[in-house]
């Protein structure tokens, strides 16, 4: 509101300023040409002078508006839709790390240092080996675990959006770019024609004007009133009103009453009227649309009213063509001015739009990746720590007490380590980096908890292929656990100098002829895609349970294989 108010004083205090020029000019004419009836001249001379202030104004506002325009453009064009994107990724990661290290991070510290604490305890204090505190450390480090597992879920509504498995996948750029057209293109087609009510009532001011100017002239002039005079110029002023609705018809007209009027021996008649009348009818049409029409139509009255002039003194000739010029010039420069403003503005729209795109991928690319990464990491984590905690509730011994804790803050450490990167709102690395070694640690991790796991490892993956062969093995792992706790699993890994193939097969009961499409399959999907391989995963129609089959082609230089067996 108040920087409404601005802009209005602004306009005022600039029409202001431009008919005290106006009014200044006028008396200077005045003084030079000495006139006959100096009241009326100086009006008339005060009123074109300010038009052709405001004129000018007008296209120096284009003019300025423009050069605006084509700066924002080469400023736009200077930033790289990529640095944008850069800076929304970076921002979207900060958002989501935040979110993530509120509960996740937080949650899984509590879980572990919770163990740790059991671990550390004294004997005489309740410790790791005391059965009696069995049941209200698992039952808070279980509550723990669960508050991860929802906020996983909640995290994980992300990817169900994001990836298009749970609907459409909306575009933040063209969404509102189809706007549906008004209901009733007749009546809209009536309203357009239909003259504004400002532009009626300013033709009947300007009829009355032109008619009183014509009777005062003419009968001044010749002593008696000439009626065709007086006809012709209540014509021409009364074709203003279709100035807004039909400005070139509107020329048309215009002309055609004068060269006819002039034919005839009665011409149209100068005046003030002609300032408005004809001036604003020749503004509108030179600065329409540029086709050839509407030139051909400001050209054609122009050329019309200034050649009727012969019979009007040198000075009414003189502000005649100053007002037809005026406009003529003007509206050529402002329609020139506003055809290079759309083209600087249009180009201006398509490259926000497309660098929005570009970001808005890359921010959705950002989203499904870290989706991703945190059901790799936290869900496996989480359901391992959930088995870990079924033994540790079933223990009978100290020792296998402490061996469950121990392994329960093992599997938390290995979780808050692989989310390290977010505490510094950095890339979580899509694949880490990985040997035989954390597999067989992975292996383990599971028998640990009562899982009846079978591991053949034939030959040794390439090291560029191990993280992938870690993922794959974590999330058939994983899966085993959530679906079919207690089924046998065997895992082969085989690599040759063809590739890897890989084969993870459970006894469970199968997914029930269902289709698998759950987020860890659709990323892994993406890894081993990404690595130039092929994942299939599904019910094993021979032997039942559940089975993933990935193969990873070797590199361009296969590396040594050697047989390790367990």
């Amino acid at each position: 509101m108040a920087r409404t108010r601005s802009a209005h004083r602004r306009t005022l205090v600039t029409v202001g300023a431009v008919v005290l020029t106006g009014c200044a000019l006028a008396t200077l004419t005045l003084l030079l040409t000495s006139p006959e009836s100096p009241v009326l001249l100086w009006f008339a001379a005060a009123y074109v002078w300010s038009v052709a202030g405001l004129v000018l104004g007008d296209v120096l506002a284009a003019r300025r508006a423009l050069r605006d325009e084509e700066a924002r453009l080469r400023a736009d064009a200077g930033v790289s839709s990529h640095v944008l994107a850069d800076r929304a990724v970076h921002e979207e990661r900060r958002r989501l790390a935040v979110d993530i290290r509120g509960v996740l991070v937080d949650t899984l510290t509590q879980v572990r240092d919770g163990a740790e604490r059991a671990l550390t305890r004294p004997a005489g204090d309740a410790g790791a080996g005391d059965a009696g505190a069995g049941d209200a450390l698992v039952a808070s480090l279980r509550t723990r675990t669960q508050v991860a597992t929802s906020e996983l879920r909640r995290l994980l509504g992300i990817l169900r959006v994001a990836d298009g498995t749970d609907g459409p996948v909306h575009d933040p750029v063209n969404e509102q770019e189809e706007v549906p057209p008004a209901a009733g293109p007749a009546r809209a087609t009536d309203q357009a024609w239909r003259p504004p009510r400002r532009d009626v009532v300013e033709t009947a001011v300007i009829v009355a004007l032109g008619a009183a100017e014509a009777v005062i002239n003419t009968s001044a002039r010749d002593g008696a009133v000439a009626v065709g005079v007086v006809v012709a110029t209540v014509l021409a002023a009364g074709a203003f009103v279709g100035r807004t609705v039909a400005p070139v018809v509107t020329a048309v007209v215009q002309s055609l009453v004068f060269a006819v009027a002039s034919w005839l021996g009665a011409p149209v008649m100068s005046g003030v009227w002609l300032v408005r009348g004809v001036g604003a009818v020749l503004w509108r049409t030179a600065s329409g649309a540029p086709g050839r029409a509407e030139l051909g139509a400001a050209l054609l009255l122009a050329t019309t009213v200034l050649a009727s002039r012969q019979q009007e003194p040198a000075l009414g000739v003189g502000a005649t063509a100053a007002v037809v010029v005026m406009a003529l010039t003007g509206g050529l420069l402002r329609s020139r001015t506003a055809r290079r403003s759309a083209a600087a503005t249009e180009a201006a729209t398509l490259l926000r739009r497309r660098t929005a795109h570009e970001v808005a991928l890359a921010v959705t690319a950002e989203r499904v990746r870290m989706a991703r990464e945190l059901h790799d990491v936290v869900s496996h984590s989480v359901g391992l720590i959930s088995m870990q905690l079924n033994v540790l509730e079933v223990a009978t011994t100290p020792e296998a007490r402490v061996r469950a804790l121990r392994d329960v803050v093992a599997t938390s450490d290995e979780a808050l380590r692989e989310l390290t990167p977010l505490d510094r709102f950095e890339e979580m690395p899509a694949v880490g980096p990985r040997t035989v070694e954390d597999v067989l640690a992975l292996v383990d991790r599971v028998r640990a908890t009562g899982g009846c796991v079978g591991l053949t490892l034939v030959g040794e993956p390439p090291a560029t292929q191990m993280g992938v062969v870690y993922r794959v093995l974590q999330e058939a792992l994983t899966n085993t656990m959530q679906h079919a706790p207690g089924a046998d699993v065997a895992v082969r890994v085989r690599t040759t100098a063809d590739g890897t193939w890989l084969s993870v097969h459970d006894d469970g009961p199968g997914p029930a002829g269902q289709p698998v499409r759950r987020y860890g399959m659709v990323g892994l999907r993406e890894r081993v895609a990404l690595a130039g391989g092929t994942l299939e995963a599904g019910g094993d129609a021979t032997r039942g349970g559940f089975r993933v089959d990935a193969f990873l082609p070797a590199p361009t230089r296969a590396a040594r294989t050697t047989e390790v067996l367990g």
